[in-house]
């Protein structure tokens, strides 16, 4: 079949129709992203090395993190619907200057603990408004697709030059770079506040349902509810990257563990940054299901290489982390576009928020991951990882099934 190719994806004229909330809120999310990458690879080098944290304890503080945002996302969510997006992510920046603040002060466990809590508060109220900020100044389709895959393109972007900026001062220094990203955040929210315009709410938004029947209208959308669960075993097998395979690193013979966990993540940003569009304009032709199962094949293989890594050496390290990324280019920037496409209207934000509960996994990734280093190995680790891979493809197919089966009783 030939493709349209007045509505294809990439092409410039769709940048026309990027309005002042929408460009807020990209560039707004490439200078947050950018100091958060300055800061937070060396987060547990400093807690291991400077604090003696187990495994333990710093997975249940990561965790902790992650419980927060992801049990928070649906009613902040739910509460850009109906006080407004602008609100929600000034007080969202303010949060976040608060928690790294306190980061780059903190001197004992239990105030990283604390801080880390707040950090966790803080990105939902952020990032799930942005999301909702595309969809409700974006009325085509495409526009906001490409809007979307924008948006995580300069996230990522971020994360590859916050890595090359903070690498020199945490040799020194490492707390300073959280201080840097407090002042940072709180120069977003000042950004937001001016560059954020709320839309005049329709008929459908002033007659919003309560959190408690928004809830129960959720709980009815099987097709959402598939995605969530695949969603958060990806999330879960995603988080060991971050999480766990720095602790196998930091606790190896590895001599300067440090820089390598800086490179993984360069790698990681960097394969986003270089191949997110290239694959994009490649795949396009295709349903976002069959990409996005591709994307979860590929961090299944990423499990395996991982594993094969016996000897620990750091190239094997990064060419995993290149597999991983790449899976994750593919497969990660398609769920806010399958969220974008079955919300309503009027409850776009409180399906985001909702969507933030498979950062779920997250949460459980480093508690699980830390118990099975510590109980375990990380041969055991990466086959679990391994084997959950293949439990959300088959939830994916589940989904494509639905869609199918749905599509055909509306053609009938």
């Amino acid at each position: 079949m030939m493709l349209d190719h007045s509505n294809k994806l990439l092409q410039w004229r769709r940048l026309k129709s990027f309005n002042t909330p929408v460009w807020t809120v990209l560039i707004g999310s490439l200078l947050a992203r950018t100091s958060y990458f300055m800061a937070w690879p060396y987060l547990i080098t400093i807690l291991y090395r400077n604090h003696g944290a187990s495994e333990v304890t710093v997975g249940a503080m990561l965790a902790g993190s992650a419980f927060v945002g992801a049990t928070s996302g649906l009613y902040t969510g739910y509460l850009s619907d109906k006080l407004g997006r602008r609100p929600v992510m000034v007080i969202g920046g303010l949060v976040a200057a608060f928690a790294y603040a306190g980061i780059g002060l903190a001197q004992e466990i239990w105030q990283f603990g604390l801080f880390l809590m707040f950090t966790g508060l803080m990105r939902p109220m952020i990032e799930t408004p942005a999301k909702a900020v595309i969809g409700d100044h974006l009325p085509d389709n495409k526009d906001r697709e490409l809007g979307l895959n924008i948006r995580y393109f300069l996230i990522n972007l971020g994360g590859a030059i916050g890595p090359v900026i903070g690498i020199t001062l945490a040799l020194s220094n490492p707390q300073l770079l959280f201080l840097i990203c407090a002042l940072v955040y709180l120069g977003f929210s000042v950004f937001l506040f001016f560059g954020i315009q709320d839309i005049k709410k329709s008929a459908s938004q002033t007659l919003l349902p309560n959190f408690r029947e928004t809830v129960s209208i959720l709980k009815k959308d099987r097709i959402f509810l598939y995605l969530l669960a695949a969603n958060f075993i990806m999330m879960f097998v995603y988080a060991q990257y971050e999480s766990s395979v720095p602790q196998i690193i930091v606790r190896s013979s590895i001599d300067d563990a440090a820089a390598l966990i800086a490179l993984l993540v360069l790698t990681n940003t960097l394969t986003i940054v270089l191949f997110q569009f290239p694959m994009l304009h490649l795949l396009e032709r295709f349903a976002l299901n069959v990409r996005t199962r591709l994307g979860m094949t590929l961090m299944g293989v990423s499990q395996l290489i991982f594993l094969s890594n016996i000897d620990g050496a750091a190239w094997l390290w990064i060419f995993a982390t290149f597999v991983l990324s790449m899976g994750e280019v593919i497969a990660f920037p398609t769920l806010n576009v399958q969220i974008d496409e079955i919300a309503p209207k009027h409850l776009r934000g409180s399906y985001f928020g909702a969507a933030t509960l498979s950062s779920l996994g997250f949460s459980a990734a480093p508690l699980i991951g830390g118990a099975i280093l510590h109980y375990f190995n990380a041969d055991w680790l990466f086959l679990f990882c391994f084997a959950l891979s293949l439990v959300m493809i088959g939830l994916y197919y589940r989904v494509q099934k639905i869609v199918t089966l749905k599509n055909n009783a509306l053609s009938c």
